[in-house]
């Protein structure tokens, strides 16, 4: 059982960051930010890895977008 009951909060997304939709994604990337808020350093360790491939999947995205310009 974790022991993070904020992090159990914030299910994972039902397929790949990849195959969400912009939206999708926007949304599951404001529920990890406003979890972490809510959580110290330590129990926040998670949330913020599964932050970060939320931002790095957005900039890919946007590198993507901005070649095809």
């Amino acid at each position: 059982m974790p022991s993070d009951p904020v992090a159990v909060a914030v299910d994972r997304p039902p397929h790949p960051l990849a195959e969400m939709t912009t939206s999708e994604l926007s949304q599951y990337k404001v529920s990890l930010e406003r979890a972490i808020k809510r959580l110290t350093v330590e129990a926040s360790t998670d949330l913020r890895r599964r932050l970060a491939e939320v931002l790095a999947e957005e900039e890919d995205r946007d590198r993507i977008r901005r070649a095809n310009a």
